[in-house]
């Protein structure tokens, strides 16, 4: 869920009623999208805490690696950051700094499918799981392939309905096709409605 409103207040009351709804021990991940300075994600990791989220995604800035340590260290939450970050040059750096608990490639813009497993194994030797922003099609496939995998984020964009066999999700767990490369194929006809 998106939290980083005017009032630290009305994210905390979000956050509790979301607990409230999902019921103790259901997943709940809270994404700041990169709104705080990283004293203000220390307080509110601190407030969020109470409500036992998986995760704080993105609560400052990406290119502030000791904020994203301090946030960490003082917190009280697991991290999860890197969907904007760009290389496996800047995942070491953050990681090495302590500043993730949950790093996070985005296959799309972090250098490729190549990368995306370095990025993986990188977090592997570090002991840390690893999990995915965007792309969840063909990212499915590498989270296979990763034993410190732990979640996929699926987005909902609404274009499931121009690929062909979408992902597909059962009991929980999304699950990797058996077509070859990254296993996406468009639904042409769906395509070709939408063709000026």
């Amino acid at each position: 869920m998106k939290v980083g409103r005017r009032l630290l207040a009305e994210d905390v009351a979000r956050v509790g009623a979301m607990r409230q709804h999902l019921g103790e021990g259901f997943p709940l991940m809270v994404d700041a999208n990169m709104k705080w300075s990283a004293d203000q994600a220390i307080r509110a990791a601190r407030a969020f805490a109470p409500y036992d989220p998986t995760w704080l995604e993105e609560p400052i800035s990406p290119d502030d690696v000791p904020g994203h340590a301090r946030v960490v260290r003082e917190g009280g939450l697991p991290i999860a950051a890197g969907e904007n970050l760009h290389s496996l040059w800047e995942f070491r750096q953050l990681i090495a700094a302590g500043g993730v608990t949950y790093p996070e490639p985005d296959v799309t813009n972090c250098g490729g499918v190549t990368v995306f497993m370095k990025i993986a194994h990188l977090a592997e030797a570090f002991n840390l799981p690893v999990t995915s922003h965007g792309a969840h099609d063909a990212t499915v496939h590498l989270l296979a392939a990763a034993p410190n995998r732990s979640y996929l984020e699926a987005h909902g964009f609404g274009l499931d309905r121009f690929i062909a066999e979408p992902l597909r999700i059962e009991d929980g767990f999304a699950l990797a096709p058996d077509r070859p490369g990254h296993g996406v194929a468009f639904d042409w006809k769906a395509l070709a409605a939408h063709a000026a």
